[in-house]
């Protein structure tokens, strides 16, 4: 068990960023360039399912829904 802790606090090091890393300035071309991918997809994401939502509505079971009205109340 202490070889598997060392071995994930030792690929954990790896992988974060050291104290220089995190001192410098990040590029604020790709920052920009990321998020503008990042709202785009997400943007297509919310346009595929408005997509499949429309071709839903279009079936009878979801027509005959729509069209039914609220009965009135029954007075006891």
């Amino acid at each position: 068990m202490h070889t598997l802790e060392t071995a994930l606090v030792n690929y954990w090091c790896r992988k974060t960023l050291s104290e220089r890393d995190l001192m410098e300035a990040p590029d604020l071309g790709k920052v920009v360039l990321r998020t503008m991918i990042g709202f785009a997809a997400f943007a297509v994401l919310i346009l595929c399912l408005d997509w499949m939502a429309a071709s839903a509505i279009d079936r009878p079971q979801v027509a005959a829904v729509a069209q039914i009205e609220a009965m009135p109340k029954i007075k006891e």
